[in-house]
């Protein structure tokens, strides 16, 4: 693993380069304590982040490990200390969501930014449960051998003009959790209320409610005000109501702006939009991020997914 950390480094960055989204409205993100709905809160245990095999150590306590070497939002991505869950540690690249017994589905990019994406499965693990307990709880500390999971084979990943996912085949069946349940045809409705679950920058799995449709006329994406940042790349887009996945979020508007205007070296402060997503503190935006936080119809992925779910069945 001795090039592991240049590699982390280019794949942070380029990560940040592909998707780095926004607040629209208040800020809705939440740790999973906090959500009364039980339904999210089941669906966010078949949610997993990316996180570096190279963090990983041995606990004191058997079967279980720590990790080591992460930073909090302030101290690693200098975001101003008064902003939401500064103190909190960003351990996670990207996130997934489990659709099969061994198959997590999560963005393109979070694989195909190299041009060794087997690279990057033998580099990074997926670790479910990554999240806060309670308010003082550390989450870094005596994480069960159950909840984390290696990347045995890329079934496929894709990063295109139309296409940003991959389906990854995992080192064993995951246990305690069940696979969720995803759209295979049709379009969600315009009127859906929509909820994300991931690792916003990098932190302990956020629920984050009350999304909508802004753009649905694209055939391979939509467009919501969903609350996402980069680190949410991957993330599981749910129908709030029924729990059903409706796409991968992909891309989005910029994370943080300084807090300081013009003044590069101040710390950082959240970006915000209306919940139109309009008149953003960091300007207008071109692209499909003009209408807000890029998701991708699940459909495409679909035959991928059955490809592993397949391979798990011989």
């Amino acid at each position: 693993m001795k090039h592991l950390a240049p590699l982390v480094i280019t794949f942070l960055a380029l990560n940040a380069m592909a998707a780095v989204e926004v607040i629209y409205g208040p800020d809705n993100r939440q740790d999973v304590y906090q959500v009364a709905n039980s339904l999210h809160r089941k669906l966010a245990l078949s949610t997993a982040g990316m996180v570096s095999v190279s963090s990983f150590q041995k606990s004191s306590t058997p079967s279980f490990f720590d990790l080591a070497g992460i930073k909090t939002l302030e101290s690693g991505q200098n975001i101003c200390p008064n902003e939401a869950f500064s103190q909190q540690p960003t351990a996670a690249t990207c996130s997934g969501f489990l659709v099969g017994p061994d198959t997590i589905v999560t963005a393109g990019h979070c694989y195909k930014s190299f041009a060794t994406p087997d690279q990057v499965c033998r580099s990074f693990a997926w670790v479910f449960d990554l999240n806060m307990k309670s308010a003082s709880h550390n989450p870094l500390r005596n994480i069960p051998a159950t909840n984390i999971y290696l990347c045995k084979e890329i079934i496929q990943a894709e990063l295109s003009a139309t296409a940003d996912f991959a389906v990854i085949k995992l080192d064993r069946p995951v246990v305690g959790r069940e696979p969720l349940r995803f759209r295979t045809s049709g379009r969600i409705s315009s009127s859906a209320s929509l909820v994300v679950i991931g690792h916003p920058s990098g932190l302990p799995t956020k629920i984050s409610p009350a999304g909508r449709v802004t753009k649905n006329n694209d055939p391979t994406r939509f467009s919501t005000t969903l609350d996402t940042f980069q680190g949410n790349s991957g993330s599981a887009v749910f129908d709030a109501s029924s729990g059903m996945v409706e796409g991968i979020l992909i891309q989005g508007k910029t994370d943080y702006i300084p807090s300081k205007q013009g003044d590069a070296s101040s710390c950082l402060v959240v970006n915000k939009c209306d919940e139109t997503g309009g008149n953003c503190l960091s300007g207008p935006d071109q692209g499909a991020v003009q209408w807000g936080e890029v998701v991708l119809r699940l459909d495409q992925v679909v035959p991928h997914i059955q490809r592993s779910l397949n391979k798990a069945s011989r």
